[in-house]
């Protein structure tokens, strides 16, 4: 079959490579359509590391210290091979025969790319999402791809499949809508107008938010956003916090989401926060980065400062909400051959969600 596998740092190809084997636990998908993250682009750098074995027990070796291989462990590393990719959406064509759910061959479904063990001390306690003995999988940017049951989820019959593929970045948001602790009537400022940010802002005004400010820099994405009912900034000409103070007679907003990676924009949204407001920093970042928020910005406000990490037990609820989202006008497809070109559109801002299709 033809996949996306990383040659080597910074190197992808489109190779011919073997078939994933279906285990008797396991569901092999026909891939229809696989979106890049950027998470793809930090893997193809080589910034994230493999998995540990099957099996084992990988803890960070000092309190407060995550190590790469536990922050994110199991993308694309299966029998040897890097394939990439972990947003995905399919047909199935074959069942474990240990399997014991409701599947059936031809059924349409989308898939998380980590399966927890469900008996380690996060999972026990709610807390999948740190769980310490997640299965490898075999990469979505491919013709098959194989799943365990527990990350297979059926899709609607009427549900197109490139919004399937949706599922797994809209359990971002749906999880970070959650610990933003979001209430009805609440402002809500959203920076970076990319598919997370997107998808955000409508679960934000679905949720009952009473203005969203979008800050892109980008004029396509702006004007997603203002379709879908945001405000607009552009930060490259004009002064977020000007604007903000003017949106919010200057208290800030009482929820924060920062979903554009820019480590002085993470910084800055402390500045833009209402009193006992929250921010979520829903990007990723540098790695060991440093902000320098004086203690007081958060004693002052109360603030609540969250991040981001996976998705537990987020699925279901965005599964619900797929239909109810105006996703098509992000979708930018690409042939899986043109996999290359797809990834220097992505890396140059180009479209919204940009899709592989085998």
């Amino acid at each position: 079959m033809k996949a996306v596998v990383v040659k080597e740092v910074g190197v992808l190809e489109v190779q011919d490579v073997p078939e994933p084997q279906c285990k008797a636990d396991e569901i092999k998908v026909k891939i229809a359509y696989a979106g890049i993250c950027g998470t793809d682009s930090v893997i193809l750098k080589g910034q994230i590391t493999g998995p540990p074995p099957e099996g084992t027990i990988s803890r960070p070796q000092k309190i407060g210290i995550v190590r790469d291989d536990v922050k994110m462990m199991g993308h694309g590393m299966r029998e040897g091979l890097r394939i990439i990719g972990h947003e995905a959406s399919g047909t199935i064509v074959e069942i474990g025969k240990d399997i014991k759910g409701d599947f059936r061959i031809g059924q349409h479904v989308a898939m998380n790319y980590k399966s927890v063990c469900g008996a380690c001390h996060y999972c026990t306690n709610m807390m999948a999402n740190f769980c310490e003995r997640t299965s490898p999988y075999s990469g979505a940017m491919a013709e098959f791809s194989a799943y365990r049951e527990n990350i297979v989820f059926k899709l609607p019959d009427d549900l197109p499949l490139d919004v399937g593929a949706f599922l797994e970045p809209l359990s971002i948001a749906v999880h970070a809508l959650d610990i933003a602790r979001m209430k009805i009537g609440d402002s809500v400022l959203i920076t970076g107008g990319g598919p997370i940010g997107l998808l955000m802002l409508q679960l934000a005004i679905k949720s009952g938010a009473s203005i969203v400010l979008v800050s892109e820099p980008i004029a396509e994405k702006r004007q997603l956003a203002k379709q879908f009912g945001a405000q607009v900034v552009d930060p490259l000409k004009e002064d977020l916090l000007e604007i903000s103070n003017k949106i919010t007679d200057g208290r800030g907003f009482n929820v924060c989401l920062e979903a554009s990676g820019i480590p002085a924009i993470a910084r800055q949204l402390i500045l833009l926060t209402d009193g006992d407001g929250t921010v979520v920093w829903v990007a990723s970042y540098p790695r060991n980065l440093d902000l320098g928020i004086p203690i007081n910005y958060f004693s002052g406000k109360e603030l609540t400062i969250r991040g981001v990490r996976q998705t537990p037990y987020s699925f279901p609820r965005a599964l619900q909400m797929l239909p109810t989202l105006d996703l098509k006008p992000l979708i930018t497809i690409y042939p899986l051959r043109d996999a290359v070109a797809a990834f220097e559109a992505h890396k140059k801002g180009q479209g919204v969600k940009i899709m592989l299709k085998p």
